[in-house]
């Protein structure tokens, strides 16, 4: 049903910015947080990759869920004033690429359960939270344009 890939990603300093967020309220926040980091990183020489989105737990309609979104800089992290930064090590990733139209939840799960499920069946290791890879402009894009991957880090 969905084309999965893999990549190695390099290890990489992020700014980053966490809040308990209920899935009505993802997108705007998303949005907001990447907007202030991506102005943050601007002190650091600007953004050196993708932004990406962590969610360090499941997404429900019911509650709110621990969600982290990064921002990659090139500077040292010691550089980072006013900002939260950490280390991402670098790791492999399994990937879906999606559509901005499939980022509506709860739509957007039936991703991230076949990913799963694909390397369940294959006997890969995720060893990371789920993480979804923003390499477009999900605003200025069409519904039918690819803005992201859905990702897991595995072994």
């Amino acid at each position: 049903m969905f084309a999965i890939h893999q990549r190695d990603v390099p290890e990489q300093v992020v700014l980053t910015e966490q809040r308990h967020v209920r899935a009505a309220d993802l997108p705007d926040w998303i949005r907001a947080a990447g907007n202030r980091l991506v102005k943050a990183a601007a002190d650091h020489g600007g953004v050196s990759g993708p932004c990406f989105v962590v969610y360090h737990g499941p997404v429900t309609e019911d509650g709110e869920v621990l969600v982290e979104m990064c921002a990659p800089i090139g500077a040292d992290g010691e550089l980072a004033k006013n900002s939260a930064v950490r280390l991402e090590p670098a790791h492999r990733e399994a990937y879906v690429r999606v559509k901005k139209s499939q980022l509506v939840f709860p739509e957007i799960r039936t991703v991230y359960v076949a990913l799963a499920k694909h390397l369940e069946a294959q006997c890969t290791e995720i060893v990371d939270s789920p993480r979804e890879v923003y390499f477009a402009d999900v605003s200025a894009a069409g519904p039918d344009e690819d803005v992201c991957d859905v990702a897991f880090p595995i072994r």
